[in-house]
């Protein structure tokens, strides 16, 4: 085996794993996301009790949605950095400016969520 066939394994792999890592995560927030939308609704249950799933109630749940979305966030980072030359040849057609601009439209949509104003 050549060094060369060494290293295509070993990103095959790394990809492999990274996104069966991204596809439970995905679900995770999909399943978590449902479950505190449909199963556990917002303020007290019956009798005054907050309804729970494995121990955690909606609160608890949400923290959990939130840390599966940040982590989902840096394995999509990590997937685009590791196929940054297929990006630019294939998917921006070797016009590196349609990959520019997906990625500034990207990071303006998320700069939306954390700059624009709350109503407190």
């Amino acid at each position: 085996m050549t060094m060369q066939t060494a290293q295509r394994v070993s990103k095959n792999t790394v990809s492999r794993v990274l996104n069966g890592l991204m596809f439970l995560g995905g679900c995770f927030l999909v399943g978590s996301g449902w479950l505190m939308d449909e199963r556990l609704p917002r303020g007290r249950g019956e009798g005054g009790v907050r309804p729970t799933l494995l121990g955690m109630n909606r609160h608890d749940w949400g923290t959990w949605h939130a840390w599966a979305g940040y982590a989902l966030a840096a394995l999509v980072v990590i997937h685009l950095a590791l196929h940054g030359r297929w990006l630019v040849k294939i998917a921006a057609q070797q016009k590196p400016w349609r990959l520019v601009a997906g990625l500034v439209a990207g990071l303006a949509v998320v700069g939306f969520f954390l700059l624009a104003p709350v109503k407190r």
